[in-house]
């Protein structure tokens, strides 16, 4: 028997009373009140530290009951709090189930969203890509370039060679070489649409006809995989993963997180875009090492790619500035791997 209050779901009155429970039947008397219920016909709440126990009888009259004693009670009546209640009331096994979240978690940001994306956008029409890339095109040609100033005979050099290279087997990505004369500097960097864009400082910038292929190559193997709409596809995946995680908070909390974690897959990307490159220079008898001293005298900061301008981040290249271009920018690219990773991945592919 404990004490307890007693509300007949019609009035906001309440009435002490005291509840027996015995056999299966919980007794309510007190107060002038006297009534009796089966417990398979209430409906009970579950156990909180600092809040009463409710059982809710099937005409909306109701008792609650803040001694403690009421659980041991119940169940030695036979009433069993369901498992979820039960779980969340053993803290190993809450400790367990977070863990298991947070692995399941990591496991769809690490495989789950990058598959995904790839076959999300694999199966999306090129028109959206083409869409996408001609408005930024508009766009950066509207803020950030103005017509070249190369030597049209530099330019169909240029255009020659890089057309005459072998591509990997399965490479059937379209694309189209463009020059511009940039207000960033030294840049390079391929839109959804397949343009190419190479500004004239990043061609004075290089001085070796094979260190501009291996930019173009790498900017080629953006188009090829798709990158542009797949960083788009995948963004949107670790928003999710990321809302999911944080719960109902503000964008300004929950847009840090999803951004540096974006920064890991702008990274595989540019390792992607690295291994096509390197494949396609060797596939055409070519050096690594020109591309290599590029990247070491530009601080690995020589090309930027379609998924830095679908966030707006166009950014200029740090060191040695060429005639006519912008000042340098001392910037660190997170969303690329270091310089040392890929200035000595490109030296170990020329070795025999």
């Amino acid at each position: 028997m404990t004490d307890a209050l007693y509300f007949d779901g019609c009035s906001t009155r309440c009435h002490p009373v005291t509840v027996l429970l015995h056999k299966g039947v919980m007794v309510v008397e007190g107060d002038g009140v006297r009534r009796t219920a089966k417990l398979a016909h209430l409906v009970i709440s579950e156990p909180l530290a600092h809040a009463p126990r409710i059982l809710q009888m099937t005409d909306g009259a109701r008792v609650e009951v803040s001694d403690r004693r009421i659980d041991r009670l119940l169940y030695k009546n036979g009433f069993r709090d369901h498992w979820v209640v039960r779980w969340q009331q053993n803290w190993g096994v809450a400790l367990g189930a977070l863990c298991t979240l947070l692995a399941l978690m990591l496991s769809a940001y690490q495989w789950g969203v990058p598959w995904a994306a790839d076959r999300v956008a694999r199966h999306l029409p090129n028109t959206l890509e083409q869409k996408i890339g001609d408005a930024q095109l508009r766009v950066v040609e509207a803020q950030m370039m103005a017509p070249t100033r190369l030597d049209p005979v530099d330019q169909q050099r240029l255009q020659g060679l890089f057309a005459g290279l072998r591509r990997p087997a399965d490479d059937h990505a379209s694309y189209r070489l463009e020059f511009r004369h940039s207000k960033i500097g030294p840049n390079a960097f391929a839109l959804p649409n397949g343009v190419i864009i190479m500004t004239d400082q990043l061609v004075m910038l290089a001085r070796d006809d094979q260190a501009i292929l291996g930019v173009l190559a790498h900017e080629l193997g953006h188009v090829q995989r798709r990158h542009a709409l797949r960083r788009l596809v995948q963004g949107a995946g670790v928003a999710i993963l990321v809302n999911v995680m944080l719960g109902d908070v503000s964008t300004i909390v929950t847009a840090l997180p999803t951004l540096l974690l974006d920064q890991k897959y702008a990274r595989d990307f540019e390792r992607e875009a690295d291994t096509y490159a390197i494949a396609m220079m060797q596939a055409n008898a070519i050096p690594l090492a020109p591309l290599a001293d590029l990247f070491a005298r530009m601080g690995g900061s020589a090309a930027h790619d379609a998924h830095d301008l679908t966030k707006g981040e166009v950014e200029g290249a740090r060191h040695g500035t060429p005639p006519d271009s912008a000042p340098p920018h001392s910037t660190f690219f997170s969303s690329h791997p270091s310089d040392a990773e890929r200035i000595a991945r490109l030296r170990a592919a020329d070795r025999p």
